[in-house]
């Protein structure tokens, strides 16, 4: 099960909730486990919702465009009512007998009375808590505007904020979710050593890029952000993939994310063609050094600031004592930076089951990056690193 259900009913329950609404990708995935075509192809305008009382456990009202009502059919977690909108037409045959989940999306695709999302989701609502409540819908996914005609549509209900509650549940990972995140983080492992399997003299950043994608695409996976950088050009990391060609002694930086299953993964490593530098391999060995101090010493109730300050540290004393940096990592899940950010100011406080992405980057003009990055799980007596490819620094030889 993905979803923490005693985590979200103890906040509902603490806030005076009778029902929630997501209105992102993010937390219809986490919900529900339905990846929205919708809003995939149309994230400003694109409108789909998860539905749910008190009692989350009894599933959720999935509401969306008639176009992609189907894939209710593909939810893990309990749907109790797909509920669809607007113009779309599935043809049925004379004599043509339908197997159960057809018969499932027929029965859903010829319920004809809603014409747009506000008038689904105004129906959903009062289904989950009907004659009124308290009711948190996620501000996120939709512009004020929409939100201020529901109000006018749902008049006896007080509709208030819904982001935050979402959030704060999403930082406990369940053992589901947890599992996803590794399997996420399997699928950036296998593509890195896909592409340093390529690295030669002569190779291009171009062509490292394309061959991370091809591995994570063939594994299942969207790659989202392919940050592959040769040499000094890592310094300007964002940047996108030039021909630049790899020779031997230098270095590449990889930064790499993807999502598998509607979830995450963002790692970080360096490799060498030929034996490194050896000014490189001392600073990756502070920067290694800051993570593994992180891994270390994270505890449940520790704060995203205190984190961050023995990370920096760590690096500092094992050999870049100008070493400085805005953060260090970020919870990861649904979200890239799902709670807790590893940052200065940050008193969010870590707990058991929150999955942490650590990292140490170092960046500088003239030399590049070196940068090492991984998730791991927070438990109450240790911490479970998520991946498996070897943190220290690759030569290929």
């Amino acid at each position: 099960m993905r979803v923490n259900h005693d985590r979200l009913q103890r906040r509902m329950s603490e806030f005076g909730l009778d029902a929630l609404v997501s209105t992102t990708a993010e937390n219809l995935t986490y919900l529900t486990g339905v990846s929205s075509v919708h809003l995939d192809m149309f994230p400003h305008t694109g409108r789909a919702f998860a539905v749910l009382s008190q009692d989350t456990r009894a599933g959720a009202l999935f509401v969306c465009g008639r176009c992609e009502v189907d894939q209710f059919l593909d939810a893990d977690e309990r749907i109790v009512e797909a509920i669809a909108y607007g113009p779309f037409h599935r043809e049925l045959p004379q004599r043509l007998a339908l197997d159960h989940e057809d018969s499932l999306l027929r029965g859903v695709s010829d319920d004809r009375r809603f014409d747009n999302a506000l008038s689904a989701l105004t129906h959903a609502v009062k289904q989950a808590c009907p004659g009124g409540g308290r009711v948190a819908v996620d501000e996120d996914g939709v512009p004020a505007d929409f939100l201020d005609e529901l109000g006018k549509w749902l008049s006896g209900w007080h509709l208030v904020p819904g982001a935050g509650h979402l959030r704060h549940v999403r930082q406990v990972k369940t053992e589901r979710e947890t599992e996803l995140v590794a399997a996420a983080a399997r699928v950036a492992e296998n593509a890195i050593r896909a592409t340093v399997a390529v690295m030669g003299e002569g190779v291009t950043e171009r062509e490292l890029v394309r061959e991370f994608n091809r591995s994570v695409a063939a594994q299942g996976g969207t790659p989202r952000f392919t940050l592959i950088r040769i040499g000094a050009n890592a310094v300007a990391g964002q940047r996108q993939p030039t021909t630049t060609a790899l020779r031997l002694g230098q270095a590449v930086w990889f930064d790499v994310g993807a999502v598998v299953d509607g979830y995450w993964c963002d790692i970080a490593r360096v490799a060498t063609l030929g034996d490194p530098a050896p000014r490189l391999a001392r600073l990756y060995d502070a920067v290694l050094a800051g993570e593994q101090a992180a891994l270390d010493q994270a505890r449940p109730g520790m704060t995203g600031q205190e984190l961050f300050a023995l990370t920096v540290d760590a690096v500092r004393d094992a050999g870049i004592p100008h070493y400085q940096r805005n953060h260090v990592g970020h919870g990861i899940g649904v979200e890239v930076y799902d709670p807790v950010l590893i940052r200065p100011d940050s008193t969010d406080a870590l707990q058991t089951g929150t999955v942490v992405n650590i990292e140490t980057p170092y960046y500088e003009f003239g030399f590049g990056c070196v940068h090492v990055e991984d998730p791991f799980v927070v438990g109450p007596d240790g911490n479970r690193l998520l991946t498996t490819l070897p943190r220290e620094l690759f030569v290929i030889r």
